[in-house]
């Protein structure tokens, strides 16, 4: 665990944080157990996710076996750098215990999932190929250079400035928007449009859950009056 660990509680719309690294706990006090329970959470929360996403990688191999889609095995790629930075990421200075926080975070992540593919397109097939392929390779390199600060849930694992994340404050997002934009432009149905209207509704809860944990330090404050734009370029 890090040397210290805090716990956030959303209390009257005001957030308060309480130091519990184990300062004042003695041998055979109830705080062991409290740590041993802390202790598991870290290994579940990397644990069920990388799981998810390493079937979700075996999904998108069979798909490119099945149909020679480069964009397949690009986002298996994409989807395995998920489990690998998992797997590595550096303990939370400061994590949400926001039930809220941790809905949106898995909301956004997994909802997507309902999408399906469809014969009707509205836009050039190249055009819908080349927006999916453009966002995947993007939030490549977004992960790549959020590195160990990866997660899924608001926390502080460490500020990054630098690369994709002097265009906005939030580059996997814009890859993971761009890659969806294609989708539906080749999967025209109102069903989809449905599904990433909610979505993004998650995305955007989770963009001001992490913003607010990461506000707390004065470094990441000063990023945000360099980089204005959260997600999208002169929009949001």
């Amino acid at each position: 665990m890090a040397d210290t660990l805090y716990i956030i509680w959303i209390a009257e719309g005001k957030e308060w944080s309480s130091d519990v690294s184990g300062a004042g706990i003695t041998p055979g006090d109830p705080g062991r157990a409290r740590q041993a329970l802390m202790d598991l959470s870290s290994v579940l929360s990397r644990v069920i996710p990388a799981s998810f996403f390493a079937f979700a990688c075996y999904v998108f191999w069979k798909s490119f076996v099945q149909t020679g889609k480069w964009t397949s095995l690009i986002w298996m790629f994409s989807e395995g750098m998920v489990v690998l930075l998992l797997v590595i990421r550096r303990e939370s200075h400061r994590i949400s215990r926001s039930p809220w926080d941790w809905f949106v975070a898995f909301g956004g992540s997994f909802s997507v999932l309902l999408v399906r593919p469809t014969p009707v397109a509205v836009a050039p097939e190249g055009v819908g190929v080349a927006l999916l392929l453009a966002g995947a390779l993007f939030e490549v390199y977004a992960k790549a250079y959020l590195g160990r600060s990866f997660g899924i849930v608001a926390a502080h694992r460490g500020v990054v400035f630098a690369g994709p994340y002097r265009i906005v404050r939030h580059p996997i997002y814009l890859g993971y928007f761009v890659t969806h934009v294609g989708f539906l432009l080749s999967n025209w149905r109102s069903r989809n449009v449905v599904i990433y209207i909610v979505v993004y509704f998650f995305q955007v809860a989770r963009i001001l859950s992490e913003e607010r944990i990461l506000k707390g330090d004065e470094s990441y404050s000063a990023y945000c009056d360099r980089v204005r734009y959260r997600l999208i370029p002169f929009i949001f």
